[in-house]
């Protein structure tokens, strides 16, 4: 067993160039004796969200406060809220963030069993992607 204390991670704004809007990111500490998954916890101002995005090995997501919005390429936007999750499998195109009207707080897990669990950040989600009806 390892306990990684909440005081070990740091909290950080979202880089500019993989978001829209006011994102911040809390990110478990990495080293050898870390699991096979990136965690990060991720807390999205009203109407923020990530650009389009790929992960080699998937992603799960889990809302643990608000309510948000996620989207893969070609589908509709889904409605996410407390307690929801969401998977989104390897190599899948894809977006997520907040609503219009609400903050929205995530656990983002990225496994990495078989790659360096790196996110592929790609283009901003337009302001018409975003507003696009459900």
């Amino acid at each position: 067993m390892r306990l990684v204390s909440a005081n070990s991670t740091q909290t950080r704004r979202g880089p500019e160039d993989w978001f829209t809007g006011t994102v911040w990111m809390d990110a478990s500490p990495a080293d050898a004796g870390s699991p096979d998954a990136g965690i990060f916890r991720v807390s999205f101002e009203p109407g923020a969200r990530t650009n389009w995005h790929t992960h080699p090995e998937g992603q799960i997501l889990y809302v643990v406060a608000g309510a948000g919005r996620a989207q893969s390429e070609g589908g509709q936007i889904v409605a996410m809220n407390t307690g929801d999750a969401v998977y989104f499998a390897p190599g899948e195109k894809h977006w997520h963030g907040a609503a219009p009207e609400s903050f929205m707080v995530h656990v983002a897990i990225n496994p990495a069993a078989r790659s360096d669990g790196s996110t592929d950040w790609l283009e901003p989600v337009t302001d018409e992607e975003y507003a696009a009806k459900r």
